[in-house]
């Protein structure tokens, strides 16, 4: 019985591209010449690049104010928590409206936010296509910008990297002036305490109240003296004098030791005061610019020669795998009309 499936020996490649080398190089050809004319209406974009290193995530009071044991690191650069603080501020929205607001993106990006469907996701997407943020393999960030204008994507670039500051400081502002404003309103209640305390305190003094223990001692023996000795006027009057001892001792010794250990909590949250003041009100940097971006003199892209050559491969597989698909074709053709003359 004849055996009517088609086979294909995948030995027979090279036969079939020299049986159809004259369609395959034209259709090549007029795919190498259509990639060379496309290649060259690509607008071509010139790339520049910003690579910053993380500062240590210490607040401003803690490098400036702090103990030395206490702001004490083993690197002056951050770690990778803080890597991830900038890629995080980096692809934040905040920047990216601030980019587009400086730098008229819609325009500049050619989108048209009132004609255009869906003007945001064209621009994100395209801002994304642009602008890249890449962690580097020292845990440093690279900030990449494509543009046009060498000098704009410098600009660009220089620019993001500025705004990790602004943007970084804005929200620890926010939280520190809230911090400070918490502190300084305790530290206003306690300091009012205190004083309040002070002023019981001097009133129990102005009735002969100054030292509860040396005086119980001295009032003690001096009575006992007086009574020996028979003087009781002298005795009379001690014996007053430890009257108003023992009516205000007590109270006398709880306002001692109570503002003794105020003075102390006084002393520590004006240290705190301190440090929210300082965070409140300066800044520090959260990173270092290893790299300045600077204005390309070559372009990035595109790669002319690659899209030509992936272009001109792309068209000869497509060329040859029609061909031989319109091979099969005609093969079932002429072999259902043999099986149906039979």
């Amino acid at each position: 019985m004849e055996d009517n499936r088609y086979s294909f020996n995948s030995n027979d490649l090279l036969y079939k591209v020299f049986r159809y080398r004259k369609p395959l190089f034209i259709i090549t050809a007029i795919g190498f010449i259509a990639a060379v004319i496309v290649s060259f209406c690509i607008t071509p974009l010139y790339k520049s690049t910003v690579v910053v290193f993380p500062a240590p995530s210490l607040s401003t009071s803690q490098e400036l104010i702090a103990t030395r044991d206490a702001a004490k690191k083993e690197s002056i650069f951050g770690e990778d928590k803080e890597t991830e603080q900038i890629l995080q501020v980096l692809n934040s929205d905040e920047l990216r409206s601030k980019m587009i607001a400086k730098y008229d993106l819609w325009n500049h990006y050619d989108i048209d936010s009132a004609n255009v469907s869906h003007p945001l996701d064209k621009m994100l997407k395209k801002f994304k296509k642009r602008i890249s943020f890449n962690r580097t393999e020292y845990s440093a960030v690279e900030i990449s910008v494509l543009d046009v204008n060498p000098n704009t994507a410098a600009e660009m670039a220089n620019d993001i990297a500025s705004l990790i500051d602004t943007i970084m400081n804005n929200m620890e502002k926010r939280r520190s002036t809230n911090a400070y404003a918490i502190v300084q309103h305790e530290y206003d209640a306690k300091v009012e305490q205190q004083k309040m305390f002070e002023d019981s305190l001097r009133t129990i003094m102005e009735k002969g109240v100054f030292d509860f223990e040396s005086q119980s001692e001295e009032y003690c023996k001096a009575y006992a003296n007086a009574v020996v000795s028979g003087n009781s006027k002298g005795a009379e009057k001690i014996k007053e004098q430890m009257d108003t001892l023992a009516k205000y001792g007590s109270t006398y010794i709880s306002l001692r030791d109570f503002l003794f250990n105020e003075k102390e909590q006084l002393s520590l949250l004006n240290q705190k005061l301190k440090e929210a003041q300082v965070d409140a009100s300066a800044t520090l940097t959260h990173y270092f610019v290893v790299n300045k971006a600077l204005p390309s003199d070559k372009k990035a892209k595109p790669r002319r020669m690659i899209i030509v050559l992936v272009s001109t491969v792309a068209t000869f597989a497509f060329a040859f795998v029609a061909l031989i698909f319109i091979e099969l074709v005609k093969d079932f053709r002429r072999r259902e009309e043999e099986l149906q003359q039979a």
